[in-house]
């Protein structure tokens, strides 16, 4: 199976490279796919096409620092997992569609919130919001990178991050009415 992948990649020192990664990434990514899927057929399979997506940006992917590499490869896996189970199943959670005028949060209300009070709140988020945050503001990739690390579209892009501001501010204006539980 390997070598469907290293036949992508052009120099033999990508090849090794990218041998590596799948030596030492395969049975994490299987299991996070599995933990998703809870199916043997369908978790192979994301590991799968996560390594086609892998082997197809590889250019980019060399380039990461470890602590990146394992960001990315998790959140390539768990996209695809949750892909694959939407496409199983069609009455799947779903994301509420939002009014233009309600996606516009104001960057600067975090400015005034503790660090810890922050990185509590976001890890509380549904893990899209959390991606999409941790790859733009953490990560600081752009929207554009953004959208062909995880293959979905621009606007998805934009949309998740506006939902995940909107989200995060809410949980925090709600921590400071009633205090964290």
């Amino acid at each position: 199976m390997i070598n469907i992948y290293l036949s992508a990649l052009e120099t033999a020192e990508d090849k090794a490279k990218f041998e590596d990664l799948y030596i030492k990434y395969k049975q994490r990514m299987y299991a996070v796919a599995y933990k998703i899927l809870h199916n043997a057929e369908d978790a192979e399979d994301t590991v799968h096409n996560a390594f086609l997506k892998i082997a197809d940006k590889f250019e980019i992917i060399k380039e990461f620092s470890c602590q990146e590499l394992q960001s990315y490869i998790v959140i390539i896996v768990r996209n695809t997992s949750i892909n694959i189970y939407r496409k199983n199943k069609r009455d799947s959670e779903y994301l509420t569609e939002l009014d233009d005028n309600q996606l516009t949060v104001n960057v600067n209300f975090f400015g005034n919130i503790d660090i810890n009070e922050l990185i509590q709140t976001i890890s509380s988020l549904p893990l899209i919001y959390k991606d999409i945050l941790f790859l733009h503001y953490v990560n600081k990739y752009t929207t554009k990178e953004i959208s062909k690390m995880l293959d979905i579209s621009l606007d998805t892009v934009w949309k998740r991050i506006e939902c995940a501001k909107k989200l995060l501010k809410q949980e925090i204006e709600k921590v400071k009415e009633y205090g964290r539980k």
